[in-house]
């Protein structure tokens, strides 16, 4: 090779390899930074927690929590303890029958809407509640000291945060109460009449 070819070649810009096309980024959806995962982990922890309390007869977090609704309203109805609990009806209904089996809870036509049941505690209710109160209590203190203090204030007005926009929903999808249709209203009033005039007949008749 002559001076002048290597000097040429030396001259040519070197070529660059072709920079790979770069994937876009995934968005993985984590468990670890999911909010409602966290409450769900949170809830079983409170749970493992009260299960480990000294109490006897298999009471559960959920019961005394029910439990403690119903004392907190006297003479609530169930469609009250599904707001204040959390607990959908469904699986209420099974755990109010359970209780209402054990003893614990009584419940009665409600005085304002015979449709509806209104629940009170019985004595072995309010002494379950009672033994069951320092748990609960210990749970509490547990979850709220799994922070630092000075989080701890902010941790609960959160959560109360949750709970009021949660009530405030159900408020709004609950369906509006049925109004009679104003003709069956009427026929329902001439009943009374109707009858009254039916008993003279009779009696003229006798």
């Amino acid at each position: 090779m002559t001076r002048t070819n290597a000097a040429r070649r030396s001259s040519k810009p070197a070529v660059r390899p072709k920079a790979r096309a770069t994937a876009p980024a995934r968005d993985v959806f984590r468990l670890s930074r999911s909010p409602s995962h966290l409450l769900r982990r949170a809830e079983q922890f409170a749970a493992e927690l009260f299960a480990r309390s000294d109490l006897r007869d298999g009471v559960t977090l959920r019961q005394t929590v029910l439990l403690a609704a119903i004392a907190e309203d006297e003479g609530a109805s169930q469609s009250d303890l599904v707001r204040t609990t959390g607990v959908d009806r469904s699986t209420l209904a099974e755990m109010m029958a359970r209780m209402e089996r054990k003893g614990l809870i009584a419940r009665a036509a409600a005085a304002d809407d015979g449709r509806a049941k209104s629940v009170r505690l019985t004595t072995d209710g309010r002494r379950r509640l009672n033994e069951a109160l320092p748990a609960i209590r210990a749970v509490d203190r547990a979850l709220l000291f799994a922070l630092p203090a000075a989080r701890r204030a902010a941790f609960e007005s959160i959560l109360a945060e949750i709970a009021e926009t949660a009530d405030r929903q159900h408020a709004e999808q609950a369906p509006a109460p049925m109004k009679k249709a104003p003709h069956r209203i009427a026929r329902k009033a001439r009943r009374p009449a109707k009858k009254a005039a039916r008993v003279r007949r009779q009696s003229r008749i006798a």
